[in-house]
């Protein structure tokens, strides 16, 4: 989604994009400068945050980046919570946003809700923006996009894994958090995302979600982005369950079991 504003602002800068994802217990960001170069910077809460605390954090961590939001030349903002849900096109009213959410998630009267279209699945994904941090980019950029992170990574893996026969399984791994898409038989079969504290959470969601949809994880190859997957044991636990664990990078291009996709890898995949 892009909301626009004229911005007569007219000084330059050597930042000319930003792209920004959030989540309840931090946020990243990617800076590229007039000369291709790529800066990653990630700021972590120690517990779960609010909105308010994060438009701080965003605004302390861009002062400290000497970004001035007004010289962008393209500005995108990525959402990154389990606040959203999927509506096939066919059946989605945009008067009817809050309807869908209210059944699987907590929101208020007052929340703002957004859609993401995305035309390869005939998919819609609802979802809560942090209304506090559009507001502040509408002033600042003038002119930004933003969307829910599971809807980049459900564009970027259908073009990828649509259109196979075989069953695809792809685990997308952040900070305390992580998303599960299936694909089989030229569909979407699953796309849910969960929060987790312990490597046993982990493994626990994935071990259930297989159980619901009879897949058997000693015969199951699951494909894995994220450079958490190793930092915190989840794959030590995984390889006991399941057959085959392959690590992606941000691309869905394989790496060797010695290689571990860069933060801004995963960034730039949402």
């Amino acid at each position: 989604m892009t909301q626009q504003k004229t911005n007569n602002n007219s000084s330059t800068n050597t930042i000319k994009k930003l792209s920004v994802q959030f989540s309840l217990n931090g946020l990243s960001f990617l800076s590229l400068n007039d000369k291709e170069e790529v800066k990653f910077v990630y700021k972590k809460l120690d517990h779960k945050g609010t909105p308010e605390e994060l438009l701080m954090l965003l605004q302390q961590s861009l002062e400290n980046q000497q970004i001035q939001l007004g010289t962008l030349e393209n500005a995108e903002l990525h959402y990154a919570s389990t606040l959203y849900t999927l509506v096939p096109t066919a059946l989605f009213d945009e008067k009817k946003s809050s309807d869908y959410l209210k059944f699987n998630s907590k929101i208020l009267a007052t929340d703002f809700i957004a859609h993401d279209t995305i035309p390869a699945l005939d998919l819609v994904v609802v979802y809560v923006p942090f209304i506090n941090i559009n507001n502040y980019f509408f002033e600042a950029v003038g002119s930004f996009s933003y969307y829910h992170h599971i809807s980049k990574l459900l564009e970027k893996s259908a073009t990828r894994y649509k259109n196979k026969n075989e069953e695809t399984i792809l685990v997308n791994v952040r900070e305390e958090q992580f998303d599960l898409i299936i694909y089989k038989d030229h569909q979407l079969q699953l796309c849910n995302s969960y929060t987790f504290k312990t490597s046993e959470d982990f493994l626990y969601y994935i071990l259930f979600t297989f159980e619901q949809l009879k897949i058997k994880p000693e015969h199951a190859t699951v494909q894995v982005i994220g450079h958490q997957f190793k930092q915190r044991d989840l794959y030590a636990i995984s390889e006991k369950y399941i057959k085959t664990i392959t690590l992606l990078d941000g691309n869905f291009n394989e790496l060797t079991n010695s290689e571990t996709p860069h933060p801004t890898q995963l960034v730039l995949s949402n």
